[in-house]
């Protein structure tokens, strides 16, 4: 049977100014160097990796989705407590797929805080980013093109992960949900395989090649908690410790 998917997302109403932008309530709460718990399972991250995401090394989707005329479209995956979401709405990029195996922190945040707001254009997947994937496929395999186009594949022109992973997967992201022409992935690459005590953050093209990468960003030596859907994740971000329950 194919597994129940959840979506969270504020209730709209018509009586809200629909101009009214995305907010999460833990925004204001990110720091330099030091990540701030947010939920059992989710931290905020240090505001370097902010700045990271806000960088002219990804600003060129941006410019090239605005100049194709198109909607920018961005995946935001580990998005937490929607503080790399309200980064993201910042930049320009107000259609977002935000997506995170644990909704607590975001339920918190941005759905019950009175401060938070969610337009329609943020989507919130309850999801880990395997059992998002095979949702996309689901829903584009029918579809085909770059994404640029009416009934082409939905691509997103910016993709970034807020957690450790593989190099594999973010490949493998990088080619299969990025705009072919100039989309840009950000992700915290673990140094070598499987090792998730030290990254080296990198962004790719369409085509996983890395155009930049940095193993400190300011005063800030890149380490992010490890991707849950791994088996060599251990520890107490990993299973049985935080209840995540890998796809079978």
């Amino acid at each position: 049977a194919a597994e129940e998917t959840t979506s969270i997302s504020s209730v709209s109403s018509s009586l809200l100014d629909e101009t009214k932008p995305f907010h999460s309530a833990a925004y204001t709460l990110k720091e330099y160097t030091n990540s701030i718990v947010a939920s059992r399972d989710t931290n905020i991250s240090p505001k370097e990796v902010y700045d990271t995401i806000s960088s002219n090394y990804l600003q060129e989707a941006y410019d090239a989705a605005i100049k194709s005329n198109t909607t920018p479209k961005a995946l935001d995956v580990g998005a937490g407590a929607g503080v790399s979401t309200e980064v993201l709405y910042r930049l320009g990029y107000h259609e977002i797929d935000a997506l995170d195996w644990s909704g607590e922190a975001w339920t918190r945040y941005v759905v019950e805080d009175p401060m938070g707001y969610c337009p329609e254009g943020v989507r919130f997947y309850e999801l880990d980013d395997e059992r998002y994937l095979d949702q996309w496929r689901g829903a584009n395999s029918n579809t085909n093109g770059d994404g640029g186009g009416r009934g082409d594949k939905q691509l997103f022109d910016i993709i970034v992960f807020n957690f450790a992973v593989n190099e594999a997967k973010a490949q493998q992201f990088a080619k299969e949900l990025l705009n072919k022409q100039h989309g840009r992935l950000l992700a915290p690459i673990n140094t070598s395989n499987d090792y998730w005590l030290k990254q080296t953050y990198q962004v790719m093209d369409s085509e996983g090649k890395v155009l930049w990468s940095a193993v400190d960003v300011g005063a800030w030596s890149v380490q992010f908690q490890p991707d849950v859907t791994q088996d060599t994740c251990s520890g107490i971000w990993c299973a049985p410790f935080n209840g995540f329950q890998k796809k079978r």
